[in-house]
């Protein structure tokens, strides 16, 4: 079934076995018997908390990790070191041996 480029709203696929939600025609997520995906985008929080429960917080791509990963763990890929705007913020970050931290007057230190 053709989705109009003005459609709004939920579309059952049956042929997948998922409730797709579109935005103005756009294919922008799903849910099916794994859980919720976000086709496009990001997905931002704005009232309230995001909440992972008994499971992962994966920062990198799926394909990039192990079999064998810990529960209840923020799991890092190894990334590129902090640069640009993020250097006037804060945040963490793994570089595969390392996780390090920035904040807000771009100092960046290990942590473990």
């Amino acid at each position: 079934m053709a989705v109009s480029s003005i459609h709004s709203g939920w579309r059952y696929d049956s042929a997948n076995s998922r409730l797709d939600f579109y935005y103005r025609g756009t294919r922008v997520g799903n849910i099916d018997a794994s859980g919720l995906t976000a086709a496009t985008g990001d997905l931002t929080v704005t009232t309230g908390d995001a909440h992972v429960v008994a499971q992962n917080l994966y920062l990198g791509a799926e394909t990039a990790f192990g079999t064998t990963e810990p529960t209840s763990a923020i799991v890092f890929k190894q990334g590129t070191a902090f640069a640009g705007a993020i250097t006037t913020s804060s945040g963490i970050q793994s570089n595969g041996t390392l996780l390090r931290k920035v904040i807000a007057d771009g100092t960046v230190s290990n942590v473990g």
